[in-house]
C-alpha cells in the first residue's frame, strides 16, 4: 500500500502551485509571503499587485519579472512583460477570468467596509448642513484610471490605499467636469459659475467631488498595448523606428461591467443650484468625454443613470 501511495503523493506535490520567487523581499517577509501565497484570506488587490509580483534577480544582479511555464515537455522561463502576462492571465485567472468563481481574489468584506465608510462620510457632511447628491453609473465597455502612474508592474491602476479596490479619485472627476464645462459648454475661465463650482488658485470652489467607488465586486479584464518600436521608445528617439523591431506587448488590467457610485456636495448657500450644475457637467464628462486612460480607444465612457 505504501509503495502504491508514494507515486500519488509525488504527483500531488507536483500539482500543487508554488509561490513565485520573492528574492527581493527580506527573509522574514519572504517566509510570511510563502505561507500566505495560497491562503484564501489574502485578498487585498493592492498587496497582490504591489507586493506579490514575481520579481527576482538575474545572473547579472538586475531585477526582472520571471515566470516558469510548460511548453510541451519542456519547462521554459518568461521574463519582463511576458512574465507579467503569464502571471496575470494564468496564476491570477481567478481575478481576470473565472466564470465559475469570479474574482475570488477580492474579499467582499473589504468591499462592504469601503461602501459603509463612504456612506458614513456622506452622512457626516449632511449632518453639518451640506447638500449632497449622488448617482450611479456603469462603464459602457472598459476603463482604467492611473495607467501611467509609477508602479512596480510598469502599468498602474488606481486602487484604494487601504481596501485595495479600484476607485476613481475625486480630483480626476473634478478635472473631467471642468473640462466638460469649458470644452463642451464653452465656459470661459472667468465665468462666475465655473469659479463658484471649481474655484481658482486663490479661491476654494464650493463643490466637493468625492471618490467614486464600486457597488459590487469589480470585474477585471486583461488588455495589452503593443508598441511596435521598443528600441525607439527605450532610447527616447535616439534610434530611429524600424520595421524589423519585434513588438513588445505591455499587459495591463482594466475594469468592466461594474456599477459605481458618484457623489458631490455643496459648501455654499447656493447649494442646490451649484450642485445641479456640477452634476450636469460631471455626467456629461462621463458620458461624452470619458475619464481615465485611452479614451481615444473608447475606454472610460459611462452609461449614466
Amino acid at each position: 500500500m505504501r509503495r502504491q501511495q508514494q507515486p500519488q503523493r509525488q504527483q500531488q506535490r507536483q500539482q500543487q502551485p508554488t509561490p513565485p520567487p520573492c528574492d527581493h523581499l527580506p527573509q522574514s517577509v519572504r517566509q510570511i509571503w510563502q505561507r500566505v501565497w495560497n491562503d484564501p484570506r489574502c485578498k487585498n488587490l493592492s498587496l497582490l499587485l504591489d507586493r506579490y509580483a514575481p520579481w527576482r534577480k538575474d545572473r547579472e544582479g538586475a531585477w526582472d519579472m520571471r515566470m516558469h511555464y510548460r511548453r510541451g515537455d519542456r519547462i521554459e522561463e518568461a521574463t519582463g512583460q511576458g512574465a507579467k502576462g503569464l502571471w496575470l492571465r494564468d496564476d491570477e485567472r481567478e481575478l481576470v477570468d473565472a466564470p465559475i468563481k469570479p474574482n475570488s481574489r477580492i474579499d467582499e468584506r473589504l468591499l462592504e467596509a469601503l461602501k459603509e465608510r463612504w456612506q458614513q462620510w456622506l452622512d457626516w457632511y449632511r449632518q453639518r448642513g451640506y447638500e449632497v447628491q449622488d448617482f450611479e453609473a456603469q462603464p459602457v465597455w472598459r476603463f482604467v484610471v492611473g495607467l501611467g502612474a509609477a508602479h512596480v508592474l510598469e502599468t498602474g491602476i488606481t486602487l484604494h490605499r487601504l481596501f485595495g479596490l479600484p476607485i476613481i479619485p475625486g480630483s480626476a472627476l473634478k478635472g473631467a467636469a471642468r473640462a466638460y464645462a469649458k470644452l463642451v459648454e464653452g465656459k470661459p475661465d472667468d465665468d462666475a459659475d465655473l469659479i463658484a463650482v471649481f474655484g481658482t488658485t486663490e479661491k476654494t470652489g464650493s463643490v466637493i467631488f468625492f471618490d467614486a467607488i464600486p457597488l459590487e465586486v469589480p470585474k477585471f479584464q486583461l488588455d495589452t498595448m503593443n508598441p511596435h518600436y521598443p528600441n525607439y521608445y527605450r532610447t527616447q528617439g535616439q534610434n530611429p523606428p524600424a520595421d524589423w523591431e519585434s513588438p513588445n506587448p505591455v499587459f495591463f488590467l482594466t475594469v468592466t461591467k461594474t456599477h459605481y457610485r458618484f457623489a458631490i456636495a455643496a459648501r455654499s448657500e447656493q447649494g442646490n443650484r451649484l450642485l445641479d450644475l456640477a452634476e450636469k457637467w460631471l455626467k456629461g464628462a462621463l458620458a461624452d468625454l470619458g475619464i481615465g486612460a485611452k479614451t481615444s480607444a473608447d475606454y472610460g465612457f459611462w452609461d449614466v443613470s
